[in-house]
C-alpha cells in the first residue's frame, strides 16, 4: 500500500502554533486551503470533540488527532512538523512534534488503524527517528515516509494485506462477549477433537443464545480462517501475527470497554 493513499506531498507541512487547540486548526485549515475539504470550522469541532474524549498523544513525540464522520466519503489525513515541541498530554509524557490529522468514514476505520500501526512502528524505531528530528525538508520527509510505508507493508502477510481497508465494526459490543467466546471455542475444540455428545452440543447452542450476533457471526468466520481466532498481546506485539499494536490501543483495551481485534490479522485481542 503506497503512502499516497493516505496523503501526499502537500499535505506534509510545517507548523506555526505553539498549542494544542491552534495546531489541529492549522492543520485543518490548511486542508480547506488545498480544497481537500470544504467546511472547516465542523471539521475542527468534531477533531477536538474525540480529543476531549480521549487524548491522542501515544508517544514518542507522535499525535494522532482524528475525527469518523459520514460526511467524508475519502480518507483525509495531513502530517504537520511542529517547530518546537509542545505539551500533549501524551501517554508518555512526553512533548509532541509531530501531528497526524484524520477524517475519515467509519467504513474506512481498518485502513485507519493500519495508518496508525505504520506510523507508530516509524516512531518507535530510534534509528527512524533520528532521520526524521533531522529536520528534513517536507519533500525529504515524505521520501522517508513513503519508504518506510512500503517497507511495512511488504513486512506483512497477503492474508493480513487483503484485510486493509475492510472494516469489522464491533463497536458497542460489550466486553463480557470476548469471556462467552472464549468458552464457546473451547467447546467447539472438544467437538472439533471427537465429543459429539447431545450435552456437548446443548452447552454450544446455549452459549451462542448469550452472544451478541455481531460477534458471534465474526468469531464463526475467524474461526474457519484460523487455527486460533485469539490472540494475547505481548510487549505490545499481536502474538498471532506479531505486528506492532499502537500504545493508544493498548490503553482501550486495559479499560475493557469493548471488544478489540487485531488491525493485522483481525484476531479477538486479550491483554493478560
Amino acid at each position: 500500500m503506497e503512502l499516497e493513499e493516505f496523503f501526499d506531498k502537500k499535505q506534509i507541512i510545517k507548523l506555526k502554533s505553539t498549542e494544542k487547540q491552534l495546531v489541529i486548526k492549522e492543520l485543518v485549515d490548511k486542508l480547506q486551503e488545498l480544497q481537500v475539504i470544504n467546511n472547516k470550522e465542523r471539521y475542527y469541532a468534531q477533531v477536538i470533540h474525540r480529543e476531549s474524549l480521549e487524548n491522542t498523544g501515544i508517544g514518542n513525540g507522535f499525535a494522532i488527532p482524528h475525527a469518523r464522520t459520514e460526511s467524508v466519503s475519502e480518507f483525509i489525513s495531513i502530517f504537520g512538523v511542529l517547530a518546537q515541541p509542545i505539551d500533549y498530554q501524551s501517554i508518555d509524557d512526553k512533548p509532541v512534534q509531530y501531528v497526524l490529522l484524520s477524517i475519515f468514514p467509519t467504513e474506512m476505520s481498518t485502513k485507519y488503524l493500519y495508518l496508525i500501526g505504520m506510523m507508530a512502528r516509524i516512531f518507535s524505531n530510534k534509528e527512524k527517528k533520528k532521520m526524521i528530528d533531522g529536520e528534513p525538508s517536507p519533500a525529504k520527509l515524505y521520501t522517508i515516509l513513503k519508504k518506510e510505508a512500503k517497507s511495512y507493508y511488504e513486512s506483512i502477510s497477503e492474508k493480513e494485506k487483503s484485510s486493509v481497508g475492510k472494516v469489522e465494526n464491533l463497536s458497542g459490543v460489550p466486553s463480557s462477549d470476548l469471556d462467552l467466546l472464549i468458552r464457546l471455542d473451547s467447546l467447539y475444540r472438544q467437538y472439533d477433537e471427537g465429543n459429539n455428545s447431545v450435552s456437548l452440543n446443548k452447552k454450544i447452542e446455549s452459549l451462542k443464545k448469550l452472544i451478541d450476533n455481531r460477534s458471534l457471526t465474526y468469531y464463526e468466520r475467524m474461526r474457519k480462517k484460523r487455527n486460533s481466532p485469539f490472540s494475547i498481546v505481548e510487549k505490545n506485539s499481536c502474538t498471532g501475527c506479531h505486528m506492532e499494536i499502537p500504545p493508544i490501543y493498548i490503553e482501550q483495551i486495559k479499560e475493557r470497554k469493548g471488544i478489540s481485534l487485531c488491525t493485522h490479522c483481525g484476531r479477538f485481542l486479550i491483554l493478560l
